[in-house]
C-alpha cells in the first residue's frame, strides 16, 4: 500500500505538493507524491513542520522512509508481463531481487522457508496461515493489484511473525480506476482454460472493484515427470473477489475485501514405481501411473478496515478480518498403501479472526506510531490412516492394514504491540527506531521483546543510503502442526524415531546496508548486503505421504545474501534486470527429529549444512515495449540450482526459463477495446528439475513447465 500523511505544511512545502495530484483519503485508492516531490519539499526544512510517504511510488528500487528495501510493480507492469494479469503472484514477485521459485509455485524470500514473509493489503495485515496455502490457489491474485510492493530489509517495528519481507498490494478501486467492465479467455496447451470476469465503478462515495477467476488444466502442481506433459495432475479452481470502499466523511474512509477460493486438484505420479508392499486382497499391484489421490483447497476471507484522520496531526486505521483455510487430501487407499504403506485421509482447517490497529502523531520532525495485533488462529486437525502393524525396525508384521485415527486441535493466540518514532534528524538524515512486544500460545508458546533501528541518508535527490538492525519474532506455521502425530503412528510402517512433536517460535536478529541511486534519467540501480543470525530457524517440509507440509525448527544458523537491482523505465520501453547471491546455514535439528532418519539427524547434529530452498546465484530479467496497438514482452530466469540428497549435501542442475508475449489491441465500434495475446512459457522447452525425489521434507521429484502455449483474447467494455 502508498499511504501518504502530510501535517501542517506551510508556503514551501505546499509549493512541492501542488505539483502531484491531490491526495484522497489512505484507501489504497489516491495518487502518490514521488520521493522526488518529498525531497523538494524536505529542502525546506526550517518551513516545513512533518511530511511522512510510507511507500515511494516509483516502480523502481527504492528506500520507504523507515529503511526498508523497496521493489514495485504497477498494475501496468504486472500486465504488461507475457502472462498477463491472470498469471500467479508469484510470477510477479520472481521479478523482484531476493526472490527464488520453488516446486508448486511456492517462494522465497531472502533465503528464508516459504512462510516467513507477509501480505498486507491496503495497509491491512493479512491472517498468517494464508501462506500455507500453495501459489496456485493463493487468494491474492495480480487481477485486482494496482500496485505491488515487496519491502524487506530491517522492517519498521508494525511488522513481525515472519522476516523474510513484507509484500504490499494496492487494490484497484471502482473511484481511482473507473474502468468499466472486461472479460477474457485464456486457452492453451496442457488442457488449459481460464475465463475471467472485472469491473471496476464508481457511484457517489462508494467504489467497488469485483472480479471471477475460473481454471482447469493439467498443471495442479509442479509435474513429477520431465515430460511435457504430467501423470495424473488435473485441477480445477475458481476465485471471487471483491473491494468496497466507501468516504463517510472528507477525512474518513470505510472499506471492505471480500475473497473466496477452491480447487480440486490431482496428485501428480510417477510411472514405473516398484511395490514396497504387499495388501491382502490384492494379488496384481496397481501401476503406480494409476494411483488416484486429491489435495482440496478452500480459503475464504473478509476484511473490514476504518482509516482516517482525527485532526491534522492525529491518523488513524483499525481493521478487523476473518479467515477460513482448508487443507483436505483424499488418497488411493489401496495404491498408497502397496507404494507407501500407509493412506491417510486429511484434514486440516483453520479459521481466524484478527483485530488490528494503529495511531500515528505528528510532532514537528517526529511522526511516533503505535499500534496492536490480536489474532486467534483455531487450528483442527482430523487425520485417519490406513497403515500397517511394524516391528522396531519397520518391517511390516502383516499384509492388513489397521486404522490410526490422530485428532487434534488448538487456539493459537498470536499478539502484540508496537511502538515506533520515524525522526528526521536533518533535512537528509532521518531514523527510524521502534520497540515490539509480541507472544504466541496454543499448540506452541513464546514471547520476545524485538528493537528496530534504521538510518536513511539522502545528501542529494539521485542517491539514497540506509544501514540498520531488527530482531524479529517468527511464529510458525500453524496448519501444519499435529503433536499427536508421533505417538499415534508408535509401531507401524508409519512410525518415525523420537522427537520433539511441536515446533518452536524462530529468533532473528538481522543487519542490513544498502543504496539506491539514479544513475540516469529513468534509470534506478539499487545494491544491498545483509547477514542475519537465526535461533530455533523453522522449516517445512512434506514429510510421508500425505502432502501437508509440517514445520520443524533446526537449532542455530546464519543467512548472509546481497542483491543487485536495475530498471530502465523511458517511454514505450521498461526494463529490468537482478541479481542474487546468498546461502543459509542451519545446524541441529531441535524439534521434528522424527522426521528425519538416524543418520541424517546425526549429520545435521554435528555439521552445518546448506538448506535447500534458495540458490546461491539467481538472476531475473525481462522487458516490455508497446507501440500503439502492439505489445511485446519477455522475461527470463535463472537459477544456479537447489539442493537435494543426503543432508542437502548434492548440488542441483541450472535452472532457466524464458518467456515471450504478443499483443495486439483494436478500437471495436461501441468503444470497446479487444485485444489479443499470445504468450509461449519456457520457450527453449528447457527440462528443468526443481526438487529430486530425494531431499529433507522432499516426497517426490518437480520439475517446471516445459514448452506451453497460451492464447489470452480479452474485451474491454
Amino acid at each position: 500500500m502508498i499511504r501518504i500523511r502530510i501535517h501542517n505544511i506551510s508556503c514551501l512545502g505546499l509549493a512541492a505538493l501542488l505539483a502531484a495530484p491531490p491526495a484522497l483519503p489512505a484507501t489504497g485508492a489516491s495518487p502518490a507524491l514521488t520521493e522526488a516531490a518529498a525531497l523538494e519539499a524536505e529542502a525546506g526544512a526550517g518551513d516545513l513542520r512533518t511530511v511522512v510517504i510510507e511507500a515511494a511510488s516509483t516502480a523502481g528500487p527504492a528506500v520507504s522512509p523507515a529503511g526498508a528495501n523497496q521493489y514495485g510493480a504497477s498494475g501496468e507492469d504486472i500486465a504488461a508481463a507475457p502472462r498477463g494479469r491472470t498469471a500467479p503472484l508469484t510470477d510477479v514477485l520472481a521479478q523482484m531481487p531476493g526472490v527464488s521459485i520453488d516446486q508448486n509455485q511456492q517462494i522465497h524470500i531472502r533465503n528464508t522457508e516459504g512462510p516467513q514473509f507477509q501480505y498486507q493489503i491496503n495497509g491491512v495485515l493479512v491472517p498468517l496461515d494464508i501462506n500455507t496455502n500453495p501459489s496456485f490457489l493463493s487468494m491474492l491474485n495480480p487481477t485486482f493489484i494496482r500496485r505491488l510492493d515487496l519491502l524487506d530489509g530491517v522492517l519498521p517495528s508494525r511488522y513481525s511473525y515472519a522476516t523474510g519481507g513484507v509484500v504490499s498490494i494496492e487494490t484497484r478501486d471502482g473511484c481511482s480506476d473507473p474502468s468499466g467492465g472486461s472479460a477474457s479467455l485464456r486457452a492453451g496447451q496442457r488442457a488449459t482454460l481460464a475465463p475471467s470476469f472485472e469491473y471496476a465503478g464508481c457511484h457517489g462515495s462508494l467504489g467497488s472493484f469485483v472480479s471471477a477467476l475460473y481454471e482447469q488444466s493439467n498443471t495442479a502442481f509442479s509435474p513429477a515427470t520431465p515430460g511435457p506433459t504430467p501423470f495424473h495432475d488435473f485441477t480445477r479452481q475458481g476465485q471471487v473477489f471483491g473491494f468496497f470502499s466507501y468516504r463517510v466523511s472528507p477525512t474518513d474512509t470505510l472499506s471492505l475485501l471480500v475473497s473466496g477460493a477452491k480447487s480440486s486438484n490431482e496428485l501428480p505420479n510417477v510411472p514405473g514405481l516398484a511395490p514396497q508392499f504387499a495388501l491382502a486382497g490384492v494379488p496384481l499391484p496397481p501401476s503406480s501411473a494409476a494411483i488416484d489421490s486429491y489435495l482440496d483447497f478452500s480459503d475464504a476471507l473478509a476484511m473490514l478496515s476504518l482509516s482516517g484522520s482525527l485532526g491534522p496531526d492525529v491518523s488513524y486505521q483499525i481493521a478487523a478480518t476473518q479467515h477460513s483455510i482448508s487443507q483436505r487430501f483424499e488418497p488411493d487407499p489401496a495404491g498408497e498403501l502397496i507404494f507407501q504403506g500407509v493412506a491417510s485421509t486429511a484434514s486440516h482447517v483453520d479459521h481466524d479472526s484478527t483485530l488490528e490497529g494503529e495511531l500515528s502523531f505528528a510532532l514537528n520532525s517526529h511522526t511516533l506510531e503505535t499500534g496492536f495485533y490480536l489474532g486467534q488462529y483455531r487450528v483442527t486437525a482430523n487425520d485417519s490412516s490406513l497403515v500397517f502393524p511394524a516391528d522396531a525396525a519397520g518391517n511390516p508384521l502383516s499384509d492388513v492394514p489397521l486404522t490410526v485415527v490422530n485428532n487434534d486441535h488448538a487456539d493459537n493466540l498470536v499478539a502484540g504491540i508496537y511502538v515506533s518514532d520515524l525522526w528526521r534528524i536533518t533535512a537528509p538524515l532521518s531514523a527510524s527506531i521502534g520497540l515490539r512486544w509480541d507472544r504466541l500460545s496454543g499448540f506452541t508458546s513464546g514471547e520476545q521483546l524485538s528493537p528496530t533501528v534504521n538510518l536513511v541518508y539522502r545528501p542529494d535527490g539521485l542517491t539514497t543510503l540506509h544501514a540498520g538492525f531488527a530482531r524479529y519474532f517468527q511464529v510458525p506455521s500453524l496448519l501444519g502442526i499435529s503433536p499427536t502425530a508421533q505417538a499415534a503412528f508408535s509401531g507401524t510402517t508409519a512410525a518415525g524415531p523420537p522427537g520433539i512433536p511441536t515446533p518452536a517460535a524462530e529468533d532473528d536478529r538481522e543487519w542490513d546496508l544498502g543504496l539506491v541511486h539514479e544513475l540516469a534519467p529513468g534509470v534506478t540501480v539499487s545494491a544491498d548486503a545483509y547477514y542475519e543470525a537465526t535461533t530455533r530457524y523453522l522449516d517445512t517440509g512434506q514429510f510421508g505421504a500425505v502432502p501437508i507440509f509440517a514445520p520443524f525448527n533446526y537449532g542455530t544458523g546464519h543467512l548472509w545474501g546481497a542483491e543487485l537491482a536495475t530498471r530502465y523505465q523511458g517511454g514505450a520501453l521498461k526494463a529490468y534486470a537482478n541479481l542474487t547471491l546468498g546461502r543459509n546455514w542451519q545446524r541441529g535439528v531441535i524439534t521434528g527429529q522424527f522426521n528425519f532418519d538416524a543418520a541424517e539427524l546425526d549429520y545435521i547434529d554435528s555439521h552445518s549444512i546448506v538448506i535447500d530452498h534458495q540458490p546461491l546465484t539467481a538472476a531475473s530479467a525481462g522487458a516490455s515495449w508497446r507501440s500503439g496497438p502492439w505489445a511485446l514482452a519477455a522475461d527470463a530466469l535463472y537459477s544456479s540450482g537447489l539442493r537435494s540428497g543426503f543432508a542437502d549435501l548434492e548440488q542441483l542442475p541450472h535452472v532457466v526459463q524464458v518467456d515471450l508475449s504478443l499483443e495486439r489491441a483494436w478500437d471495436t465500434p461501441g468503444a470497446t477495446l479487444l485485444t489479443q495475446r499470445l504468450a509461449l512459457l519456457n520457450v527453449f522447452d528447457r527440462v528443468n528439475l526443481i526438487r529430486p525425489a530425494a531431499g529433507i521434507g522432499i516426497f517426490q521429484s518437480a520439475y517446471g513447465p516445459r514448452r506451453t502455449l497460451y492464447y489470452t483474447l480479452a474485451l474491454r467494455f
